[in-house]
């Protein structure tokens, strides 16, 4: 499901409250919750700022932080539904919009109305995940105070509307590009180096290798462990094959004892390379596939030290 572009020219960070104390009931409950129990509603929701800062002179001693404390609240009471909220809750980045009422109080705190609901989604329902925040975004966690303006409204813009940003994309083209070289580089790989480099390409992702390499087994060229679910996987490596090959396999591979079959070609035939081969116990690997491993996986100066 995807959204409307989410619009907005200024955007603020909020910490609800002292150690996130009100995050689960502010998220569950629509609201925006604050603190200033010391202070009246009717001054607040009047913005009698001079009778708060006043008030708040008195529990604070250093000025400064007085004033720190007068601007977050100010900018909880005079943002509008035009601007942006976010917060930072169970690893995901969390944003909102407040509606037009003002400033509320219940049993808990004070608080303002969300707009709608708290969100942890981007326009395209992908889950705002913390490790996957630009770093000058995610750092606002660090802010010690209640509220303040986020300076990267660009970035965040970005991140709302799954934008990717310009370093992203200059990256993701070079990295394209990469791939289809690497492609044609393992193309150009003798029999028994391809037979290695796939084996070095497993057994990076983490797996064990449990045979011996160019064992002659039944269906396969390699035994692979996952070493934490001691799942078991077979390889079958060929230099050649036509799709009629590969259904053969498909077909006579049971899985008794092993999770899956993995498929891989060297020289794929025109026909299994149009084919789009996968089962739940039997997976097709071609060229392109093994070149995106190749750079994911750090093997692209093996593969060129081959090929040179």
């Amino acid at each position: 499901m995807t959204m409307q572009r989410i619009n907005f020219d200024s955007a603020y960070y909020i910490k609800l409250g002292r150690y996130g104390e009100w995050e689960k009931s502010s998220i569950s409950e629509s609201k925006l919750r604050v603190g200033w129990s010391q202070q009246h509603l009717s001054a607040i929701n009047h913005g009698r700022w001079e009778v708060i800062r006043e008030q708040i002179s008195h529990e604070l001693s250093d000025k400064g932080a007085v004033t720190r404390d007068l601007n977050a609240l100010r900018l909880i009471c005079e943002s509008t539904s035009q601007d942006v909220w976010i917060t930072f809750h169970a690893s995901r980045l969390w944003w909102c919009r407040v509606d037009s009422t003002g400033v509320l109080e219940d049993h808990i705190s004070k608080y303002r109305e969300v707009l709608g609901t708290w969100s942890d989604a981007d326009i395209h329902g992908n889950l705002l995940l913390i490790n996957r925040i630009p770093g000058d975004l995610s750092k606002i966690q660090g802010f010690r105070g209640t509220a303040c303006r986020v300076k990267e409204v660009l970035t965040l813009q970005r991140v709302l509307n799954d934008e990717p940003s310009p370093e992203y994309n200059k990256i993701e083209n070079s990295r394209r590009a990469l791939i289809q070289s690497v492609e044609k580089g393992i193309k150009r790989l003798h029999w028994n180096d391809f037979e290695t480099f796939v084996d070095l390409l497993f057994r990076a992702s983490g797996w064990r290798r449990l045979s011996k390499l160019g064992e002659t087994m039944k269906y396969a060229d390699l035994e692979l462990e996952d070493p934490i679910t001691r799942d078991r996987y077979q390889v079958q490596v060929k230099s050649r094959a036509t799709l009629a090959d590969f259904k053969s396999y498909w077909n006579d591979f049971d899985g008794r004892g092993y999770r899956k079959l993995y498929f891989v070609v060297h020289s794929p035939d025109p026909s299994l390379e149009q084919s789009r081969g996968h089962s739940l116990n039997v997976e097709l690997v071609l060229p392109h596939r093994l070149s995106e491993m190749a750079v994911d996986l750090g093997l692209v100066n093996w593969l060129m030290n081959r090929i040179k």
